[in-house]
């Protein structure tokens, strides 16, 4: 009977390493299928937003918000090929370091915008006097440039004191130094999380009236890019910071927290379109209508429709 069961064991050990190989190639290729999705999904809102100037200050958000996610999804596809070709393709020590790092600062970049996003249509809806005569005009720009600046100094001081690249590594530095980044993803999901529960509040027990906003356009993107981000994003943060601090990992969460921050890069251009759509004419509908009806700029498309009726505007353009 012992040898029985010495001899069952190898078999069943090497048909479980097998069944796991299979399992994490299967969650790799869909990463990459995803990335690429999103790669095209972002690169059109970019190309949108850049040609078309919208009278709504938070397309530049979302401006921004879609360059972070295409650098990130394009250094996720070739950062997760070594791992889809085991003992075949490795990047040197200096490359995949530099993927990480990238990656990790499109990440947080994201999550800053998203949570001043979230802040900010919060303060729309909460203070609407205020917000129409009293918020500086080039506040979004401030911010989009402050959040970037922010996290590539944090980013830089990382790579210094973590890794090879700038010298030797400061252990204790970078130990302390990723406390820093778990208390700031820690505000910043605050942050996103405490100011869409607001809005969400606002638009369910708000005043009721003509001059209050529907519960859809932008308020109701804000609402899903949150739901979107714990569901999808939280988990690459969890990921990185327990790597960083040596806590333990469950085997199936490195590749899962790929896939999911895939799907949360990838998943926003689709929001977008589908919510923009929804109150429209559906796939008939321009992409730029679209998306200019989900970032909830009604005084532009309220021009176009009348346009439209006279005959000014053709809807295939």
């Amino acid at each position: 009977m012992m040898e029985g069961g010495n001899g069952g064991t190898p078999a069943e050990s090497t048909h479980s390493q097998e069944a796991d190989m299979a399992f994490n190639l299967a969650i790799l290729s869909l990463t990459e299928v995803v990335s690429l999705g999103g790669l095209l999904g972002n690169g059109v809102v970019l190309w949108l937003l850049g040609r078309h100037v919208y009278r709504n200050p938070f397309s530049i958000y979302l401006l921004d918000v879609a360059c972070a996610d295409l650098i990130f999804l394009a250094c996720h596809m070739v950062a997760v090929v070594p791992d889809l070709l085991p003992g075949r393709l490795d990047f040197p020590d200096f490359v995949q370091t530099a993927l990480a790092m990238l990656r990790f600062f499109c990440y947080i970049v994201g999550l800053g915008l998203l949570a001043a996003i979230s802040t900010d249509q919060c303060l729309d809806a909460l203070f609407p006097a205020w917000y129409l005569c009293r918020r500086p005009r080039y506040l979004t720009t401030g911010v989009c440039a402050f959040t970037w600046a922010l996290c590539l100094l944090l980013d830089l001081l990382l790579s210094g004191s973590c890794t090879r690249v700038f010298g030797e590594p400061r252990r204790q530095l970078c130990g302390t130094l990723w406390v820093v980044v778990g208390a700031l993803l820690a505000v910043l999901c605050c942050a996103l999380c405490g100011s869409s529960l607001l809005l969400l509040l606002w638009l369910e027990r708000g005043p009721r009236g003509p001059q209050r906003p529907q519960p859809r356009g932008f308020p109701a993107l804000v609402l899903l890019a949150t739901l979107l981000f714990l569901f999808c994003g939280l988990p690459f943060g969890i990921y990185w910071l327990s790597l960083s601090l040596h806590w333990h990992i469950p085997p199936h969460f490195y590749h899962f927290s790929f896939l999911t921050a895939a799907v949360h890069s990838a998943s926003k251009p689709a929001v977008y379109f589908c919510l923009g759509g929804a109150h429209g004419r559906g796939p008939r509908d321009p992409l730029r209508l679209m998306l200019q009806r989900a970032l909830g700029d009604e005084a532009e498309l309220g021009a176009w429709r009348e346009a439209s009726r006279h005959g000014l505007v053709d809807i295939t353009a």
